[in-house]
């Protein structure tokens, strides 16, 4: 038996089957009726009753149902719309029916087709009820059958709003799972103690405290609109599910359901992004629309996780073109396919090229014209860079300066330079490099002599970037561990990339020119919880199911990052969320002296040698390389010569 009935269920009826049944249901209604009309007096009932009324009943039945699809549901998967279609369907019959009874009573034809127009309204009635009926138990018959056949799984939905109440529909109507909501959760106390759809709402302390105990709740489902709770109480519910042993799940925002809709399987486990994240940033859109309304914007490293996302934002203002350089060309590829999918009147420009290629950088900028430039191109792995310090500082330093001086050269009103908290009180080549970026491009502010606003903007790590730590721990714990952590201790500032490049455009718009723009990245995170954290949410148990491994600092790392130096004062912007560090005072003379130094020949300097000139640079770095802490054996000879071609900016004697 429970086989045959595995079967059906894994089926569905055909169309025409469920119109033959529902056809069914109508006659015998016709039947029944002239029975209820005439009180069950068989005489009364064979002088009206004819089998030939068939010959209309039919015709009008099938033209009802087809106009109204009442059949096309499916029968246990019945919701309101087919319970209105099947009322429509059979609304639709009595009327026709009785103006063809009429009609046929008022010319004296065919008096044998006449039907009593109570006898019709009786049977539409029943028809209706009956094939109601017939689908509510249907329907209850197969979740009666789901619910001996499956393993029952108890959740607990938090939000009971609109979303949540979809939320219940389509998990009670899910044939693959036997997802059983006992509780919904909502902070709203005036919906709290109440019902819906006869499942209970209840506070977050009452579900934790006595409902997940007492029913083995084993999901938590957040099935509340984004707008409607903050990411510092999301991360609460989370840390209690963790608590208590409970999967967390969401339901996708809206906008990626297909034809707005959404199913059982599309609910997903929460991402620790979601977690980490904090509330929105809200950008005057406006202004920053104004700002670049007709503009000419240039994107460097526009292939990577920053730079693509701030081409994202940019192509959804109404700028005049969008300039894309990269020199990943198999990831500017998918930029560009995605740009084309998503944003289709989107006016952009994708070129391969190098940052630190002067002919082509100043062919770009000859050719394009650009008022605006984002500078995301840079090398930023720290243990890559410990090895290859003369890449970082041909990219990170020789690039951004190419390109600044190129600015200044074809009147850019604005530069933004992307930086990073490794720049303060550098411990390795990568922040070391941004660093001395940051100090050419505030003398270049600070001269006073040019046009272009320079402006800089500090953030730390960004989650799901390129080689950061999330992924990083999401393919370990995807291979079965163990997961790696540096140190016990190390702790570190995330933030999400839409949030990183929102600080990016609002603090484009905010500067004035010389300015560092922090973002407040509230507490830092400490990096072995997080490993325990992504653990627990990918329905593991740490230390158990999945190890910890504690690996060693590697060359460079810190243990604790940094958003300021203590030389350096905060102040603040209309934005709550983003500050401004007040930079010191830099000589550009004497700062473009000694980045041409540490840029000349250099493929022909040691490692030692070249962290000693930028050690010149930026007195306040210390490498924690144990490899740089002596003195380099190989200095290179002085030359009268210099092969590095001085920049395009002229500069008098400051």
């Amino acid at each position: 038996m429970k086989q045959i009935l595995a079967y059906f269920t894994k089926r569905f009826l055909p169309r025409w089957l469920v119109l033959l049944f529902d056809l069914f249901i109508v006659i015998i209604s016709w039947v029944l009726s002239y029975f209820l009309r005439f009180n069950f007096e068989l005489t009364s009932i064979k002088a009206s009753f004819e089998f030939s009324q068939l010959l209309i009943i039919l015709p009008a039945v099938i033209f009802c149902f087809w106009k109204s699809k009442s059949y096309s549901g499916i029968l246990r998967l019945s919701t309101t719309k087919d319970i209105f279609r099947i009322i429509s369907a059979m609304t639709c019959t009595g009327i026709l029916l009785i103006a063809m009874s009429l009609g046929l009573r008022y010319a004296g034809m065919l008096p044998s087709l006449v039907i009593p127009a109570s006898v019709i309204l009786i049977m539409v009635f029943l028809a209706a009820t009956l094939l109601i009926f017939s689908r509510l138990l249907a329907k209850l018959f197969f979740e009666q059958f789901s619910t001996n056949h499956l393993a029952v799984k108890h959740v607990v939905l938090f939000g009971a709003g609109e979303l949540g109440q979809i939320t219940y529909d389509v998990l009670k109507r899910d044939s693959s799972t036997n997802f059983h909501v006992v509780a919904f959760i909502d902070d709203n106390v005036s919906l709290q103690n109440k019902f819906i759809a006869g499942i209970p709402v209840h506070s977050v302390e009452k579900v934790f405290h006595e409902i997940i105990p007492r029913k083995e709740v084993a999901e938590l489902i957040f099935s509340v609109d984004p707008k409607r709770i903050s990411h510092k109480r999301k991360r609460e519910i989370a840390d209690l599910c963790i608590q208590h042993k409970i999967d967390i799940k969401e339901v996708p925002p809206m906008k990626k359901w297909i034809n707005r809709e959404f199913s059982a399987r599309s609910i997903q486990r929460i991402k620790i992004e979601d977690l980490l994240g904090r509330d929105a940033i809200q950008l005057d859109r406006k202004r920053i629309s104004e700002g670049l309304k007709a503009s000419v914007v240039l994107v460097t490293g526009a292939a990577g996780s920053i730079g693509s996302e701030i081409v994202r934002q940019l192509v959804s203002f109404n700028v005049e073109q969008v300039i894309m350089i990269d020199k990943a060309e198999s990831d500017l590829f998918h930029i560009i396919n995605e740009i084309k999918s998503t944003y289709r009147n989107a006016r952009f420009k994708a070129i391969v090229g190098d940052v630190t290629n002067r002919e082509k950088m100043e062919r770009i900028f000859s050719d394009y014209r650009p008022s605006v430039v984002f500078n995301a191109a840079a090398y930023k792995h720290v243990p890559l860079m410990e090895e290859y310090p003369c890449e970082a500082i041909r990219v990170n330093v020789g690039g951004t300066r190419l390109l600044a001086d190129l600015a200044v050269e074809f009147g850019v009103e604005k530069f933004v330079f992307i930086s990073t908290d490794k720049a303060v009180n550098p411990t390795n080549v990568m922040g070391a490099s941004k660093r001395i970026s940051e100090i050419y491009i505030q003398s270049l502010a600070q001269s006073g002599k040019f046009s272009t606003r320079f402006i800089t903007t500090r953030f730390g790590n960004v989650l799901g970037s390129n080689g950061s730590v999330v992924p990083l721990f999401k393919k370990q714990i995807e291979s079965g561990g163990p997961v790696t952590v540096t140190h016990k201790d190390i702790t570190r500032y995330f933030m999400t990339i839409p949030e990183a490049c929102q600080l990016v455009l609002e603090a484009g718009f905010l500067g004035q020119g010389g300015e560092i723009f922090v973002f407040d990245m509230g507490e830092p995170v400490r990096i072995y919880d997080l490993a325990e954290k992504m653990i627990s949410l990918s329905g593991f148990v740490p230390h158990k199911d999945i190890k910890i491994e504690v690996s060693g600092l590697r060359p460079g790392e810190k243990l604790f990052e940094e958003l300021l130096d203590n030389r350096e004062e905060l102040l603040p912007t209309h934005n709550d969320k983003i500050l401004i560090g007040k930079v010191r005072p830099h000589k550009l003379k004497a700062v473009n002296r000694k980045i041409n130094r540490l840029l000349n020949d250099i493929d022909k300097k040691d490692k030692c040698r070249l962290v000693e000139e930028m050690m010149e640079i930026t007195p306040e770095f210390k490498p924690a390389n144990p490899l740089y802490n002596h003195k380099s054996d190989n200095p290179p000879k002085e030359k009268k010569e210099n092969k590095f071609r001085e920049p395009v900016v002229e500069i008098d004697e400051l």
